[in-house]
C-alpha cells in the first residue's frame, strides 16, 4: 500500500513539473501585445494597436517604418506559417513532414513559381518603391526572427530560423496566384464530365463561350486522358497542404439588422 501511495506522489510530481514547464513555455513563446520595442532605422515613432479581435492596427508617419513594423508584427503572429507558405514553392515541405510531402514537392516545383521568383528578384529596380518597401517589410521579420521568441513548431521539428529574402515574398505571392487561379482544378473536371457525360451535363453552368460552337471530339484510345491525370495530380498535391489556400479573401457578409428583409 505504501509503495502505492508513494508511486501515486512521484506520478503527481512529475505531472507538475510538466505543467509547470509547459506554462513557462507558453508564457516565454506567446507574442507581445503590449510595451515598447526598440526596432532598428525607423524614421519616427510606430504605434501597434491591438483590437479585441487581436488584429494590429499600426501608426506611422513614414511608410516604410509602417511596413517595417508590419514585418515584426507578422513574424511576431505568424512565424511558423510563414515558414511554411516560403516552402511550399520551393518543394520544400517533404523536408519537414517527411516523404508523404514528396509529390506536392514535385507538384510545386514542376509549376516553376521559384524559378519565376527568382528572375524576378533579379529584375527588381533595388532604388524602386517596391523594392525599398519590401526590403522595409523582410528588415522587420528579420529583426524579429534575430531577437524574438522562437515558436514551439521549430523546437518540435528542430528546424533553423532562418532570415527571409525578398524571393520568399514572391513565392508566397506566386503560391496565392495559383490559388486564385481555379482553371488548374476546374478546367480539367469539366472536361472530363464533359467527354464521358456529355456537354448537357455541364448546360447550367454557361461555361461555353458560346451556344454555336462545335465541339471536336478527339480519338479515344486506350491511354488515360491527359484530362484525368492532371486531376489525379492536382489533387493529390493539393490534399496534403499543411496550409490552406488563399481563398475567400474577397467574401463579405451583411448582418440582418442591415437588410431590408432582415
Amino acid at each position: 500500500m505504501k509503495a502505492v501511495r508513494k508511486i501515486g506522489w512521484v506520478l503527481l510530481g512529475i505531472l507538475g513539473v510538466l505543467l509547470l514547464v509547459g506554462l513557462i513555455i507558453v508564457q516565454t513563446l506567446k507574442p507581445d501585445y503590449s510595451g515598447e520595442k526598440p526596432m532598428d532605422n525607423l524614421n519616427a515613432e510606430v504605434t501597434v494597436t491591438y483590437d479585441p479581435y487581436g488584429i494590429p492596427h499600426i501608426a506611422a508617419t513614414e511608410e516604410t517604418d509602417a511596413f517595417r513594423a508590419l514585418g515584426y508584427v507578422h513574424a511576431q503572429d505568424r512565424l511558423w506559417q510563414m515558414e511554411l507558405l516560403r516552402r511550399i514553392a520551393t518543394g520544400g515541405l517533404s523536408e519537414v513532414f517527411g516523404k508523404d510531402m514528396l509529390p506536392t514537392d514535385k507538384f510545386f516545383l514542376s509549376l516553376g513559381i521559384d524559378d519565376a521568383s527568382v528572375q524576378a528578384a533579379a529584375r527588381l529596380d533595388p532604388e524602386s518603391r517596391t523594392a525599398i518597401l519590401s526590403q522595409a517589410y523582410l528588415d522587420g521579420i528579420n529583426q524579429f526572427i534575430e531577437e524574438g521568441p522562437t515558436p514551439v513548431e521549430f523546437l518540435l521539428t528542430g528546424l533553423e530560423k532562418k532570415p527571409y529574402t525578398i524571393e520568399d515574398i514572391y513565392n508566397t505571392v506566386g503560391y496565392m496566384a495559383f490559388s486564385f487561379a481555379m482553371a488548374h482544378k476546374t478546367d480539367p473536371l469539366l472536361t472530363v464530365i464533359k467527354d464521358s457525360l456529355g456537354p448537357e451535363y455541364l448546360s447550367d453552368l454557361e461555361i461555353n463561350s458560346s451556344p454555336n460552337t462545335v465541339w471536336i471530339r478527339n480519338y479515344k484510345g486506350e491511354e488515360v486522358s491527359s484530362e484525368a491525370a492532371v486531376i489525379s495530380v492536382t489533387t493529390e498535391a493539393l490534399s496534403k497542404l499543411p496550409v490552406p489556400q488563399f481563398i475567400g479573401s474577397n467574401s463579405w457578409v451583411i448582418g440582418p439588422q442591415k437588410t431590408k428583409s432582415g
